[in-house]
């Protein structure tokens, strides 16, 4: 799917941490599927910096104490704004449990879900599966809760069991992204970033242990205090409250009837689609707008009255002032991300989400 070769990659392979105080040493670890990251960044950044552990079967109490120390020394923060992402390799991690240690051991505070629109399922401390959709819808690019106020400033991933085939993770670097398309489509990055985008998200009042819908309900999502002797005022005062929590979003209440007398919700959120990276000061393209567009385009509602094979609404991606994000430009971001994602090796990982 890339275009970018093995060959092109350069790196120094010394980037090391910590370098005393603990009982490992992670060490910078060649890593085929890497790229070398475009403007603004220098020249012969690699994306992802891929580290291992320089003794084969270190415990996991090893690994935590060599990570508290790299944070609490501001190591990994310069890393990872040096290079986007970090890969740590040979890690060893045996369970979901052993994951959760080492996530919480750099000390960022754990994200709360509000209003996730797809199911997890809990196997750790802050740790649950990407995504349980069926295996046959696939995921498109996009930014973790990039269509919501409150979103994760750090994202593991972690493999349990790799697949013979397939399963990989592409990830790709969204402030090259937002230069590159800047580059080709500059009157595009000029009105979305002043007028920002629209999202509608559909919660079915289902079963909160339902799994029918690839998405997830009312309960799943904004249910958390709803107790099943709540009346219908009670369980609806207590899902805006959630709702609330996100200041940019409006909502409706539908398909109310006797059989489903709480009803479907749906969900409007207004956001930027460009945000400022803190520690780089580079724009980065964050949104869901191309997740959208392809979602659409696969279920054929790319046009009004924009419903799907089931007749379900499936809107494509649109400016935040309601008008349709051409396609040209949403197409060219595709590409792009085509050429500039590295595919890292797995199935379906768990991943522990902090802010």
């Amino acid at each position: 799917m890339t275009s970018i070769q093995t060959s092109s990659i350069q790196g120094s392979h010394n980037e090391k941490f910590p370098t005393k105080d603990t009982p490992v040493t992670f060490r910078e670890t060649p890593y085929t599927p890497a790229v070398n990251l475009t403007t603004p960044y220098p020249s012969n950044i690699t994306f992802p910096l891929s580290l291992s552990p320089d003794q084969p079967g270190t415990s996991i109490s090893d690994l935590v104490s060599a990570i508290q120390t790299a944070t609490s020394k501001g190591i990994v923060r310069d890393l990872l704004t040096k290079h986007g992402a970090i890969y740590f390799q040979n890690l060893d991690l045996k369970s979901p449990d052993e994951f959760s240690q080492f996530a919480s051991a750099f000390g960022w505070t754990p994200h709360e879900d509000i209003g996730n629109p797809v199911r997890r399922t809990v196997h750790a401390f802050n740790v649950a599966t990407a995504n349980e959709g069926p295996n046959t819808q696939p995921v498109y690019p996009h930014n973790e809760f990039g269509l919501s106020p409150h979103y994760p400033a750090y994202l593991f991933f972690w493999c349990q069991s790799a697949p013979e085939t397939g399963g990989e993770t592409p990830i790709n670097n969204s402030i090259t992204l937002c230069h590159a398309l800047k580059e080709r489509h500059p009157e595009f990055i000029e009105e979305i970033e002043k007028k920002g985008v629209r999202y509608q998200l559909f919660y079915p009042n289902t079963p909160r242990e339902s799994t029918v819908s690839p998405g997830t309900s009312v309960l799943q999502s904004y249910g958390k205090g709803i107790l099943p002797t709540d009346s219908v005022d009670e369980a609806r005062a207590k899902a805006e409250r959630e709702i609330k929590s996100l200041p940019t979003a409006t909502w409706q209440w539908e398909n109310v009837s006797e059989t489903n007398p709480l009803g479907d919700l749906r969900v409007f959120q207004r956001l930027p689609a460009m945000r400022k990276h803190e520690q780089t000061g580079y724009v980065a393209f964050f949104n869901n707008i191309v997740s959208r567009f392809l979602n659409a385009k696969e279920a054929g509602s790319l046009e009004p009255p924009y419903l799907n094979q089931k007749g379900a609404l499936q809107p494509p991606a649109f400016y935040a002032d309601g008008s349709r994000i051409p396609n040209e430009y949403l197409e060219s971001a595709v590409e792009i991300i085509g050429i500039m994602l590295f595919n890292t090796l797995g199935s379906r990982g768990l991943g522990p989400e902090s802010c």
